[in-house]
């Protein structure tokens, strides 16, 4: 079986940087009656605020005091939002500076002190955002440990963002020592074989919490070689308490648990996953900014929508392969988030928008197992989990970009 055309021996080494093996298990769930969709309504979106300064939302923080911190796209890098919407200020400049901000990845998801936080990977550190106008705070990740360029994404190398959360006192952090010197394959399995360590802030000391190299089975055992293939998946985890942390297990399609010691907790089982089939215009509209990229030599370029149409067509007429065999090669999730009550929240890839991203359908798994589909507004982003809200950006027709948040409904 091949997928899309032989590549030459440079199309190979394009592919080579963005693959991650995937494997095709496909685990059934022991719920065989479950409970019905919510749906929410746009109606009930509520705008907390926005500004001409908001471009792509990337990360968002709802700290305790109903105030909210977005990490934006560009200058300015922060902007906050109070709790009855006023504007708490923007702030956040590009570059080297011991005020500005190199390369902004993440907010800390639970936050730290009853401030935002974020990690800036040049910086190496963690850097409070939420007083604009009040002295810089931040503390170093540099350790013998933890050396400068070991924080990575840990989830997928199609994915620039680092998943940072707080563990009780401690900031998880995934950490790898992957390096190109041993080639491709090895610094791919590297990335994602990443350790997630637990740094004090106060203390500077650091700790393993979980390997997930280690802990999780491979997943490409029961890859399906081919020539051209676009093998995805990801490494998805989340702090889901004051003592938890879970990882999804793509092999057994199940929420794995460990405590802040490291210990194994029992583990959450999925419903069955959410496709197990895909057209040869789904994965050719799923994996198109991939081949558009090795079109054109780079990602920042745009085709034309005509060009952009004629190389979906090209591709999916040379894609080829059973449905099923090319579900195998796509991420079955590609976002996971935890509220602070434990409850769990998974994106299913959506193979009808295209990209590798999901669409409006997340599913709600309760501490007990229970699961159930929720299903979002259209235009509505979903970023951070509270036990009665989901935050994230609404944008309007025009796609401007209004930080809000719809209420759940009651359990």
């Amino acid at each position: 079986m091949g997928i899309v055309e032989r590549p030459t021996s440079s199309r190979a080494a394009a592919l080579l940087s963005v693959m991650a093996f995937v494997a095709c298990a496909d685990s059934a769930s022991v719920d065989d009656d479950p409970l019905p969709l919510i749906e929410l309504a746009a109606s009930a979106i509520e705008v907390l605020g926005t500004s001409e300064s908001l471009a792509v939302v990337r990360d968002l923080e709802v700290l305790a005091d109903g105030s909210v911190w977005v990490l934006n796209s560009q200058e300015p890098y922060f902007l906050g939002f109070g709790a009855d919407g006023a504007s708490l200020g923007a702030h956040g400049s590009p570059g080297g500076g011991p005020d500005e901000f190199p390369m902004p990845s993440a907010l800390v998801a639970g936050g730290w002190e009853g401030e935002a936080w974020v990690l800036d990977l040049l910086h190496h550190a963690l850097i409070r955002i939420s007083r604009p106008d009040g002295d810089s705070e931040q503390f170093s990740l540099s350790s013998t440990s933890v050396p400068r360029g070991s924080v990575r994404s840990g989830m997928s190398m199609l994915d620039a963002s680092v998943r940072t959360a707080r563990l009780g006192r401690e900031i998880v952090v995934p950490h790898s020592t992957a390096t190109m010197q041993g080639g491709v394959l090895q610094f791919r399995f590297g990335l994602l074989g990443a350790d997630l360590i637990a740094v004090d802030p106060e203390t500077g000391g650091t700790r393993t919490v979980v390997g997930l190299g280690s802990v999780l089975e491979d997943p490409s055992g029961d890859f399906i070689a081919s020539d051209g293939g676009f093998p995805l998946w990801y490494r998805l985890w989340a702090s889901c308490g004051e003592n938890l942390v879970r990882v999804f297990d793509r092999v057994t399609n199940q929420l794995r648990g460990f405590d802040g010691s490291g210990a194994e907790v029992d583990p959450v089982d999925l419903p069955p996953v959410p496709f197990t089939e895909v057209s040869p215009r789904q994965f050719a509209g799923a994996v198109f900014a991939l081949r558009q990229a090795e079109v054109t030599g780079d990602v920042a370029t745009r085709l034309t929508r005509e060009d952009s149409l004629r190389l979906l067509n090209q591709m999916a007429d040379m894609v080829q392969g059973a449905p099923h065999e090319l579900a195998s090669y796509l991420p079955r999730y590609v976002d996971f988030r935890c509220d602070e009550n434990g409850t769990m929240w998974l994106q299913p890839l959506d193979v009808d928008a295209g990209g590798l991203s999901g669409g409006p359908l997340w599913l709600r798994i309760e501490p007990d197992g229970g699961a159930r589909d929720v299903r979002l507004p259209e235009r509505f982003d979903a970023l951070r989990f509270t036990a009665s809200r989901i935050w994230g950006v609404s944008r309007d027709e025009f796609d401007r970009p209004s930080v809000a948040s719809i209420p759940l409904p009651p359990r």
